[in-house]
């Protein structure tokens, strides 16, 4: 699908500008520990075909380092459209500071935070997904990222109240947009001790 992307963009002459910030934390068919495949980038060979020309990778160390408020992050890519990026950002203002980019080439040099980062999500989302599931939900379009997001085929703020008789706070997917009706999302992002207590809530 990427690839098809790719191919429709060169034809009209635009630029693909991907952001890949939850590429490293890929679910079922996307997540290798599972016997998936990693989540590939706009650069790969397959998709690029061979050229980087009008291509773009957004990434984000946000989600793989858990470094959110460092706004770290990189766009790699295409070269000829380098410059201009590089200018605009010394004119917004929006250089990195050094400590940060300190931080950032020690976490992109080491896997093991990563991979202990995703195992530890992995093991909220395979505790979490069934409950859900249980309680009545059917779950689409997670299969990356750290939330799941899912429908009971209600109103979306009756499922809301569901989860709040609980004591469990989702998103409302109508803060979404229109799109979100009917759904909600549930993030895995709370401790190991509130994710079991919501799992044994649903229950």
């Amino acid at each position: 699908a990427l690839g098809r992307i790719v191919e429709q963009a060169r034809r009209l002459g635009a630029v693909v500008a991907s952001d890949e910030c939850y590429a490293e934390l890929g679910w079922g068919q996307w997540d290798p520990a599972r016997g998936g495949q990693p989540v590939p980038s706009v650069l790969d060979p397959d998709v690029a075909r061979g050229s980087h020309e009008g291509l773009l990778s957004v990434y984000s160390l946000s989600k793989q380092s858990n470094v959110a408020g460092y706004r770290a992050a990189f766009v790699a890519g295409d070269a000829a459209l380098m410059p201009n990026l590089v200018n605009s950002r010394k004119h917004a203002g929006m250089i990195v500071p050094y400590p940060v980019q300190a931080a950032m080439a020690a976490a992109l040099a080491d896997d093991a935070h990563v991979q202990a980062q995703k195992d530890l999500y992995r093991s909220r989302r395979e505790r979490l997904l069934p409950a859900l599931e249980k309680f009545g939900l059917q779950i689409h379009d997670s299969e990356a990222g750290l939330y799941l997001w899912g429908t009971a085929g209600e109103d979306t703020w009756v499922t809301v109240d569901r989860f709040a008789e609980r004591g469990i706070v989702v998103g409302p997917g109508v803060f979404y947009g229109d799109h979100g009706k009917g759904f909600v999302r549930v993030a895995l992002t709370g401790t190991d001790e509130r994710v079991d207590a919501a799992v044994e809530r649903l229950g």
